[in-house]
């Protein structure tokens, strides 16, 4: 299975306190993808999203063997709880790491399906057919408001507290995952992001390049440069995964 994954500090930011997950042909895990945005003071929240993917894995590592493909959500799930259980008993080890949290999204490929887990507004699409469709909804302030008819989607995406999530990995003991089963298809392609892409370009304008006949490589490098000629304010991280072969 094709994949590639990229990450940019972008323009405004002085360190990137974004991680992300590509398995290696050597690694033990395959077929899983993870992406998170960290936050909290000084270099805390890049501590934190990579924290979270290590101590992910570390579960998944452990537990992996004992789980069949109708037990994964169930695996994901306990996985975030692993995750969110070390970042919290980090941040409150010390000091330079109190209060911080991360978003986290993984996605695992397996038997035609693609399994997701997710807190937080980094997010999961499923590229088909020349259209980007989200498979994950945010944890978000405007995701909220939207869910009750306060605002349109179209109002959120330059809500002035857009960036303000509801829930994140690693800020509480315990912390609550969503998770998404979906079939794949011929030509799927899938895509894990953070917001520092989201935020900065439309889901029209990500379909548009994900469907250009160039490599993943490609693909993902125009996407991090547009995202960046629209300014660039925030960590840029995306993973395409080619879950459906060729067309």
């Amino acid at each position: 299975m094709k994949a590639v994954g990229i990450s940019d500090i972008g323009k405004c930011r002085k360190n990137n306190e974004d991680a992300f997950y590509v398995p290696s042909p050597t690694d033990a895990i395959q077929n899983l993808y993870i992406i998170a945005d960290g936050m909290g003071g000084c270099n805390a929240g890049e501590v934190a999203s990579q924290y979270a993917i290590d101590s992910f894995l570390d579960c998944i590592r452990r537990e992996q063997d004992s789980h069949c493909q109708e037990d994964i959500p169930d695996l994901l799930a306990e996985a975030m709880a692993a995750s969110n259980k070390a970042v919290y008993e980090k941040s409150n080890s010390s000091r330079e790491y109190a209060e911080m949290g991360t978003t986290l999204v993984a996605a695992a490929v397996q038997d035609g399906k693609i399994f997701v887990a997710y807190v937080g507004d980094s997010r999961a699409y499923l590229y088909r057919k020349k259209e980007l469709n989200p498979l994950t909804t945010d944890h978000s302030y405007v995701m909220e408001l939207v869910r009750l008819g306060t605002i349109t989607k179209e109002e959120a995406a330059s809500h002035p507290k857009r960036n303000i999530i509801t829930r994140a990995v690693g800020i509480r003991d315990t912390v609550e995952t969503d998770a998404v089963v979906e079939r794949t298809m011929k030509g799927d392609i899938l895509l894990l992001c953070t917001d520092g892409l989201s935020g900065m370009l439309a889901d029209k304008e990500m379909a548009d390049i994900i469907g250009k006949r160039m490599s993943l490589e490609k693909k993902a490098q125009k996407l991090v440069e547009m995202a960046n000629e629209r300014g660039g304010y925030d960590n840029i991280s995306l993973i395409l995964v080619d879950v459906g072969g060729k067309n």
